[in-house]
């Protein structure tokens, strides 16, 4: 595994707020995750004019802002290349409000189906038509779901939380099977494999209601 430590939410964070964006963090590692899942290789000049394109700040980056993005590509590209089901959402620290995190869950979501559709219009035009199969369409259906997912008033419960995580463990394997399955000779370790679908988005209907994140 490479020794890169991945950059955690409240250092992009910051860079994204010095800089005037209004962009998540979570929805940047998502739509670089949806690229490499879909097998695209994304060089570091490339990803840093990507990166620099959805942070659309009103001021420039540095060079440590620079470094700071490049560490989450190589990272996160280590991740997928080594097979790995560790790959961690980057979500706020478990200390914030639940509905700040289901909100950054929710436009992770939304950053790795974009990134995703970008890849995959691309990987079209360059092999052809792509077939994926009915595991990869239900999980990026499910992730459309939870990208609209909200917390009502009431939830912040213990078992609120416990719904959350589940529904967050779901969406990371889910990403790393969709690698796996866009990339037959990849194989996942089979006591790591995804749990079916219905076990995280069934689960927790009672506690997401359906409405679009802000």
């Amino acid at each position: 595994m490479s020794e890169l430590a991945t950059p955690n939410f409240d250092d992009l964070a910051t860079v994204f707020w010095r800089l005037g964006s209004m962009l998540p963090p979570s929805q940047l590692q998502g739509y670089l995750m949806g690229q490499l899942a879909v097998g695209a290789e994304l060089a570091e000049p490339e990803w840093l004019e990507q990166a620099w394109r959805l942070i659309d700040g009103v001021e420039p980056g540095s060079d440590e802002d620079n470094q700071l993005l490049s560490e989450l590509l190589a990272t996160t590209q280590a991740i997928f290349a080594e097979g790995s089901l560790n790959a961690q959402l980057l979500l706020p620290d478990d200390d914030i409000e639940l509905s700040q995190r289901v909100e950054c869950l929710g436009f992770w979501c939304q950053g790795f189906l974009t990134g995703f559709a970008l890849a995959g219009k691309q990987k079209q035009s360059d092999q052809g038509q792509q077939a994926y199969s009915n595991e990869v369409s239900e999980a990026l259906s499910d992730m459309a779901a939870i990208a609209q997912i909200g917390l009502s008033e009431e939830d912040g419960s213990e078992q609120s939380e416990s719904d959350f995580f589940e529904v967050l463990e779901y969406v990371r394997l889910a990403a790393m099977n969709i690698y796996f399955e866009c990339l037959p000779k990849q194989e996942p370790p089979a006591a790591e494999a995804a749990p079916k679908t219905e076990s995280a988005t069934g689960s927790a209907a009672h506690l997401f209601s359906k409405k679009q994140l802000h």
